[in-house]
């Protein structure tokens, strides 16, 4: 396999690590990691995804990166960071193929994708189960069971995600995005020193609550942001560390992390990741250094 398509492949999978996903979700997500380890021109094969609706938005990311595998100037020493970066791009729009593609609805798209005198197919959403309906009545493929040693394995890949519990990407998003405005406002007043203690505790809990349930959901990278946030403006309170322009841009720093990461910016935010995660260094060093 080359190196884009282990890197798509990865990225695919820790995308899917950030969702709490069913078994039929698991199954769905190996679809689209095979087609695209198996296809005979990568390129081409996330092109087809740009012209399915439903892969559209998950197509066009792919591409956004594989872009960056070929043709980018990669710093090997940042990669890592790069890598967080571009999983995480993915999340969302994973999370709206998954809502509406099952995988028999998966392996029916790539079979009218692969066979150009198949006959037509649409993509019908009813109660939350995808269908799907042929315009001219076609013989019926079945598929092959998994069997018992493949769900082992698929759990194995998927690093034993979660399944009990359906997770909703757009209420985590509103829960972590909501209060960065407020908060990025209240560092303006925190560096001079204008806040209550009653105001810094409200933010501190309300930061530990999301970083909470970020880790909760496998969100490191978001759940670290919001523990320095809430452990800065904690010490602050204390007096052990003072609002200095450099801590607040730091703090900030941890803000637009999660902004971009959430929102799937394609921007470069490795500085400010570095900035966040030194500043933690500093505030959690025995934590840090486990």
């Amino acid at each position: 396999m080359d190196l884009a398509k282990q890197y798509l492949s990865q990225c695919l999978i820790a995308a899917a690590n950030n969702l709490r996903l069913s078994s039929e979700k698991i199954e769905t997500v190996a679809i689209l990691r095979d087609r695209l380890n198996s296809a005979e021109n990568l390129a081409d094969e996330i092109k087809s995804f740009k012209k399915v609706t439903e892969l559209s938005k998950l197509g066009i990311k792919l591409g956004e990166i594989q872009n960056f595998i070929e043709n980018g100037k990669i710093d090997f020493l940042k990669l890592s960071d790069r890598f967080k970066e571009h999983s995480y791009s993915l999340v969302r729009e994973l999370n709206g193929v998954l809502d509406i593609l099952t995988p028999q609805a998966a392996n029916a798209l790539f079979r009218v994708s692969d066979d150009k005198s198949a006959n037509e197919i649409i993509i019908v959403p009813q109660a939350g189960i995808t269908k799907v309906q042929e315009k001219i009545a076609a013989p019926e493929v079945e598929l092959p069971r998994r069997s018992r040693a493949d769900e082992i394995r698929e759990a194995l890949i998927f690093d034993d995600i979660i399944k009990e519990k359906e997770f909703n990407f757009e209420n985590f998003e509103d829960s972590v995005l909501r209060p960065v405005k407020e908060l990025d406002a209240f560092l303006n007043r925190v560096i001079k020193f204008d806040f209550t203690e009653n105001e810094i505790n409200k933010y501190v809990k309300l930061m530990n609550e999301n970083a909470e349930l970020s880790r909760k959901i496998g969100f490191e990278i978001l759940s670290n942001m919001h523990s320095i946030f809430a452990r800065g403006l904690e010490i602050i309170n204390q007096k052990k560390i003072s609002p200095s322009p450099n801590v607040i841009e730091s703090l900030r720093a941890c803000l637009i992390v999660i902004v971009a990461v959430v929102r799937g910016k394609e921007v470069e935010i490795t500085n400010y990741l570095t900035r966040a995660e030194n500043f933690g260094k500093t505030i959690f060093p025995k934590q840090r250094e486990k």
